[in-house]
Formats: structure tokens, C-alpha cells, sequence
């Protein structure tokens, strides 16, 4: 395979508040089993003692939490020491604390940023991500708990968000929503984070219904994944915006090694095609110049909540 991953940040940030760190492809991933989390999430642990007084239990998104602990657990991996699997274990039992019977975490306030969420809501990238995590605690620990954990997570997945799930649905096939808005936002990088939960729980606890409706999710992302491209950068959704929102350079690189990641995992012709295409995009200083006056455009008209994004720990990966 000729892809080649973003592992620096190809050019400056823009419009982003993750500048400073990149999220690269784990150099641990296993193609046919679960090893390294896809995308490495070390930078997002930067201590094995999880931080709990940043922790608002009803406040905080999850998604920091299940992206610290797997930035631990690839530390782990690395062979910088146990310490990195007891953070994982004790951030994974906070996680399982809050989980809801019926496999949710839920936020309880709503979310006043790109997209418009009242409370209570759950997010499929916390869904996914979560599943990942509890399947790989599962793997190393050999406790079935985890393993039960890790398919519950996924059972919002499955529920439309009529029935208070985070399954949306994009050209009548089922999409992962990040953010379950209405109208549905279809969020690029949430979206296949959320399918890797599915893949993981398929592969690492042997589950035929996770590989069926991972498979679907898959060949639902490869006939979507056009929609997203402006004809020279990366979409970060799909929400009718007045002004379509154009990914910050932080996300076009994350999509681009997100589709490097799918083109091992579950290879389709399209992913290969657009990652490539995507990459000339970041390489051409035409191109950024574009993308950074179409973002400037769209944040004059939709303002980021950078009051939230700064009390609240764990507020995606970058901005949306």
C-alpha cells in the first residue's frame, strides 16, 4: 500500500485550538487483531495519575476521558512502564461508573458550540472510542467485565436517534453521529471513530453482529466520503451551515490519516483515492489559503464557545 501518513502537522494551524500537538497513526496498530489504538493518543495522556480535579462529573465531555485512557494504554504499549495501564484501569472505572443501563454516557448540559445539542445527549466518538478502550482492558486483563462493557457501548449505535441513539443516517445508510443534531450534522472524523469502536469489538471479542454492522458502516462511509471533499479541502460536516463548514488544518490532517488507517483496515477504492487526493490538498499553499478564508468566513458566522472549550476538559480534538 502506498499511503503515507500525516506524521507531522504539514503546514501552520489555523482556526484550531490544538495547534501545538498532532494526532498521528499508531506505529502499533495490528491489521488483524487490536493492538494499538489507530490514531496514537499518547499526547492526549501526559501523566500516568488521570486528572481527576479536572473531572466535572456532570460537566466534562466523556470523550476526554476514553481519549486519555487510551493515550495511556498506547504509553503501555510502548514500554514506558505499567504505571500507564493502572491510569487506563482507573480512568476505565470512573468511565464504567457513569455509563448508563442502557450503554449511553450522557451528557446532562447542553452543548452551546458549532452545533446547538440540548441535554441529555450522547455521542457516537465516545461510543466508539469507549468500546475500544474496554476491549483492549479486556484483552490484557483477561476480566469479563470489560468485554460486556465494551458491547454495551456500542448498542447506541445501533438505536436511531429517534429512540434517543446516535445512529443518523446519510443517503439512507446508517452514519454514527458525533453530535446527534437536527438536522443531522454527519461528522467526518467522529464517524470512523466510531466504526473503529464497532471493528474492535468485532475482532478482539469475536462479535459476527459488531463485523456486520461494521461492514455496513464501512461501505456507508466509502459511497458518502465524496461529499466531503470541496474540490480542494476536507469537509469537518455535513450541517446545512450557511457556510459549509471547511475542516481546520488540524482536522484534514486527522482525516487524512484516518483514511490511511481504513485502507488497512477495511480497504475500498475510495479511501485510498481521496486520502491521496486529500494530501495534495494540505501540500498546495493555494489550497490552505482557500480552506483558511472559507473557516475565517464560517467562525465570523458561527462563533466557537471558547468559555466552554476552556473550563471544559476534554472538548473534542481540535475545533470544529
Amino acid at each position: 500500500m502506498s499511503a503515507t501518513p500525516t506524521d507531522s502537522r504539514s503546514h501552520a494551524g489555523f482556526w484550531s485550538n490544538s495547534r501545538t500537538f498532532h494526532l498521528p497513526v499508531s506505529s502499533q496498530i495490528d491489521a488483524d487483531g487490536v493492538a494499538g489504538y489507530p490514531i496514537d493518543m499518547s499526547v492526549k495522556a501526559d501523566s500516568p495519575v488521570w486528572p481527576r480535579a479536572l473531572l466535572l462529573r456532570d460537566a466534562a465531555l466523556h470523550v476526554g476521558l476514553t481519549q486519555y485512557a487510551l493515550g495511556c494504554l498506547e504509553r503501555c504499549l510502548a514500554g514506558e512502564g505499567t504505571a500507564w495501564r493502572d491510569a487506563a484501569l482507573a480512568a476505565a472505572a470512573h468511565l464504567a461508573s457513569v455509563q448508563r443501563p442502557d450503554g449511553a454516557w450522557v451528557q446532562s448540559r447542553p452543548l452551546p458550540h458549532t452545533f446547538r445539542l440540548p441535554a441529555p445527549w450522547s455521542s457516537a466518538i465516545t461510543q466508539g472510542q469507549a468500546a475500544s478502550l474496554f476491549v483492549r482492558l479486556h484483552l490484557q486483563t483477561g476480566q469479563e467485565r470489560f468485554a460486556a462493557i465494551a458491547r454495551s457501548a456500542l448498542e447506541p449505535l445501533w438505536r436511531p436517534q429517534a429512540d434517543r441513539g446516535v445512529q443518523g443516517e446519510l443517503a439512507g445508510m446508517p452514519w454514527p453521529e458525533e453530535y446527534p443534531t437536527q438536522p443531522q450534522s454527519h461528522v467526518l472524523n467522529g464517524a470512523i471513530f466510531a466504526l473503529w469502536g464497532m471493528r474492535d469489538v468485532a475482532v478482539g471479542l469475536d462479535d459476527q453482529e459488531a463485523l456486520e454492522r461494521f461492514e455496513r458502516g464501512v461501505d456507508a462511509l466509502a459511497a458518502n466520503l465524496h461529499r466531503y471533499d470541496t474540490g480542494y479541502w476536507s469537509l469537518y460536516s455535513l450541517y446545512p451551515h450557511r457556510i459549509r463548514n471547511r475542516a481546520s488544518s488540524f482536522y484534514h490532517d486527522l482525516h487524512v490519516n484516518q483514511l490511511t488507517v481504513m485502507e488497512r483496515l477495511a480497504p475500498r477504492p475510495e479511501f485510498a483515492d481521496i486520502r491521496a487526493r486529500w494530501q495534495r490538498y494540505a501540500g498546495s499553499r493555494s489550497s490552505r489559503a482557500r480552506a483558511f478564508a472559507w473557516k475565517a468566513a464560517f467562525r465570523l458566522t458561527n462563533p466557537r464557545n471558547r468559555f466552554l472549550a476552556h473550563r471544559l476538559p476534554g472538548l473534542g480534538l481540535g475545533d470544529a
